[in-house]
Formats: structure tokens, C-alpha cells, sequence
């Protein structure tokens, strides 16, 4: 019985912490689209807590970059610019070239086998007819933090964590028009490079894998 005890886990989360999960996920889906204001009140009675509650749930994701509290105007979704693409992208070039030359430097057997198996999940996903961009995208940004994490440093780990949500919600834009299937073909050379320990090639492949501003630039402007 006291092995039992041992084994059991139990996940404890405040009113705060779900509603700021559950916004968060409705961001990050594209339910809320950028831009779009979102009311304590209504949001307090869709959920049936207290405005306080979802007031600190909406700081929360003010903190992650998720929303933005504007003067007169209230809580509303976080409107990416052309610059704010511009600057995610060049901050994804540092950390995720970095990040794969530092993985494929020091990658273990249990590394190995982390990245393969998150890559056929990947590839799999990628062949579903149900599967949607917003689920691909957080698959690719799945992918990327266990690089990141890999890459064994805690600063750029925690940096990358910074702006992860905005990430993903680069990789929404990217993946609007984009073959799933082939965004999860696109990152097996770059898997297989840092698995095989060649930390140059893995560099470059990470930076291959980033698609370029010009074009995430475009893609932005066709759907806004």
C-alpha cells in the first residue's frame, strides 16, 4: 500500500490556473483570433467564476505575451505586426540553430529516442485527414522545445520558453497554407542529423527548417 502512495501523482491546479490553460488553448486554436477583445464579465459568466478570477488568468497570459490590457479599451488577444514576425524570426534563428548544434553535440541513446519518437508522432499527424494546422503547429513547437531542451543549456531554455506561445502563433501563420504532411517530412533530416552527432550539419538543416521572413511576411499579409 505505501508503494501505492508512492506512485500516485496528483495534479492540483487553482480556478486561476485552469481558466488561464483553458484561454490559453482557445488562443493558441485560433478561437480567438488576434486582436480580439475579450471582456471579464463575459468571460467570468462563460466560465462561471469570479471576475478576479479571470482577471489574474488574463495577466497570466499578459506575462506569456497572449493578450494585452489597453486604456479604455480593455483585454484583447496580442496582435502580431509585420515587425513582431520580423523580430520572432531572427530570435528563432539564434536559439534554434544554437539549440540543435548544442543537441547534436551531447545527444544520448535517451535523447535519441525521445526525438524519433516525437518525430513519428510528428509524421503520423502529418498523414491524418483530421488533423488541423493548429494541432501541427503545436507539434512543431513540441519538436523544437525537446531540441531546445536537448541542447542541455537552462538560459536558452528559458528564453525559449519566453516566447514559445508567440511561436506557436508564428507557426499558425505558417502552417495556414502549408502541407501538413510535408511540414513533418521537412524535419527529418534535421532529426537525423542530431541523432547522428553532426552538429554543423544540424545548424544549418535548423536554419533551412525556419521559413524565411520574406515569406512568413507574405503569408501574414494574405491573412490579415
Amino acid at each position: 500500500m505505501q508503494g501505492d502512495k508512492q506512485t500516485m501523482k496528483i495534479v492540483k491546479q487553482s480556478l486561476e490556473e485552469q481558466a488561464a490553460s483553458y484561454l490559453r488553448e482557445l488562443i493558441l486554436n485560433g478561437n480567438y483570433q488576434m486582436g480580439q477583445k475579450l471582456v471579464e464579465s463575459t468571460l467570468a459568466k462563460q466560465l462561471e467564476l469570479s471576475r478576479s478570477t479571470v482577471r489574474m488568468a488574463l495577466n497570466t497570459l499578459a506575462h506569456e505575451g497572449l493578450v494585452v490590457q489597453k486604456p479604455y479599451i480593455g483585454w484583447q488577444v496580442i496582435n502580431l505586426t509585420e515587425s513582431d514576425l520580423w523580430e520572432l524570426y531572427h530570435l528563432r534563428v539564434a536559439l534554434e540553430t544554437r539549440a540543435a548544434w548544442l543537441a547534436a553535440e551531447q545527444i544520448t541513446e535517451q535523447g535519441k529516442s525521445r526525438l524519433n519518437e516525437l518525430m513519428a508522432y510528428y509524421l503520423e499527424a502529418g498523414k491524418t485527414a483530421k488533423v488541423s494546422s493548429y494541432q501541427i503547429s503545436k507539434i512543431d513547437l513540441d519538436l523544437h522545445t525537446l531540441i531546445v531542451e536537448l541542447s542541455g543549456n537552462q538560459r536558452l531554455q528559458q528564453i525559449y520558453r519566453n516566447v514559445a506561445n508567440q511561436i506557436r502563433i508564428y507557426f499558425n501563420i505558417d502552417h495556414a497554407d502549408y502541407d501538413l504532411e510535408e511540414s513533418a517530412l521537412s524535419h527529418v533530416p534535421l532529426v537525423q542529423a542530431i541523432c547522428c552527432g553532426n552538429s554543423e550539419k544540424a545548424q544549418a538543416l535548423a536554419e533551412e527548417n525556419i521559413t524565411t521572413y520574406r515569406k512568413i511576411e507574405e503569408k501574414f499579409r494574405e491573412q490579415h
